[in-house]
């Protein structure tokens, strides 16, 4: 979750080990090889394009997300794999065409190469009856009644889902991996899944779904990437744009969420994408104006 380095990354993948041990309330580990496979596959071939956008383990980011997408949604199945393979390899060219069409706007492709390969894995084995959909059963952990416990739960899970993992300890691992990199990424990630969380609650979305995690994980990636990552700015007053535009990615989650579903296809992390390049795409115009109008004084 933007941070390049090595102990975070272990963190991380032990983080999803943990949360395979006990997925959904049954054991996935499928998940987590599934994850392995993808990283290893885009970082071996990686090396044949040398290219300084995918130096420091911006190769594998978005594979991973595609291994643990994959035995998400489809059974653990000789065809899975392979369209497993094919979608992490995918990312590569994805992510470096994208980044290219998205830079004259002064923002990143992101997650976007994760989303699109894995909606292709997605439609493909749909429309060829290739791989079957898993449907995980009920979480031993969801909790229908508001509680403290319940609560403190779903804020971690909304970190653990950014890897589409429904398990709070594995949220406490992220936390920790983001914590001994960069201590304010950890803070407005928790911050984000907090956001995410309460606009949910807002909005009057079902407990159930809100302690599972899923209102938090783009939330919670949008406050890391306007908060620490492409932050420009030391004052006050940008914390309250980031915040605005967390709240704007829950929103945007609320909106997307059932046209997506219509369509046979999950939300992933698109409205943290939408939400992110709306705030520097805004403030990148906002500069060239600026430039602009500097120049003609």
């Amino acid at each position: 979750m933007f941070q390049a380095s090595g102990t975070t990354g272990c963190l991380f993948l032990s983080g999803i080990l943990a949360g395979c041990l006990k997925y959904g309330g049954t054991g996935r580990p499928a998940v987590f090889a599934g994850a392995m496979t993808a990283l290893a596959c885009a970082t071996i071939i990686s090396q044949s394009y040398k290219k300084e956008e995918l130096a420091g383990g911006l190769a594998g980011f978005n594979a991973i997300l595609v291994g643990c997408a994959a035995f998400t949604f489809l059974h653990d199945a000789t065809a899975t794999w392979g369209l497993l393979i094919i979608s992490a390899i995918l990312t590569l060219p994805l992510k470096l065409y994208l980044d290219r069409c998205f830079t004259r706007f002064g923002i990143s492709s992101l997650t976007l190469p994760f989303i699109i390969a894995t909606w292709a894995l997605l439609y493909f084995s749909q429309a060829t009856d290739t791989a079957a959909l898993y449907h995980p059963g009920t979480s031993e952990d969801t909790c229908a009644d508001i509680t403290f416990y319940s609560a403190l739960q779903g804020l971690m899970k909304g970190l653990s889902q950014v890897f589409l993992i429904d398990s709070w300890p594995a949220g406490c691992i992220f936390f920790m991996g983001l914590w001994v990199a960069e201590r304010r990424a950890a803070l407005w990630a928790v911050a984000g899944s907090a956001i995410g969380m309460a606009t949910a609650l807002c909005t009057g979305c079902p407990w159930e779904e809100i302690a599972g995690g899923v209102w938090g994980f783009s939330p919670a990636l949008t406050s890391i990437a306007l908060g620490v990552t492409f932050r420009t700015s030391a004052a006050w007053h940008w914390n309250i744009a980031v915040i605005a535009a967390t709240v704007f990615t829950a929103l945007l989650q609320l909106l997307l969420s059932p046209a997506l579903t219509c369509m046979g296809l999950p939300v992933l992390t698109l409205p943290f994408c939408i939400g992110t390049w709306t705030a520097t795409g805004t403030r990148h115009i906002c500069r060239a104006c600026s430039r602009h109008t500097c120049k003609k004084a």
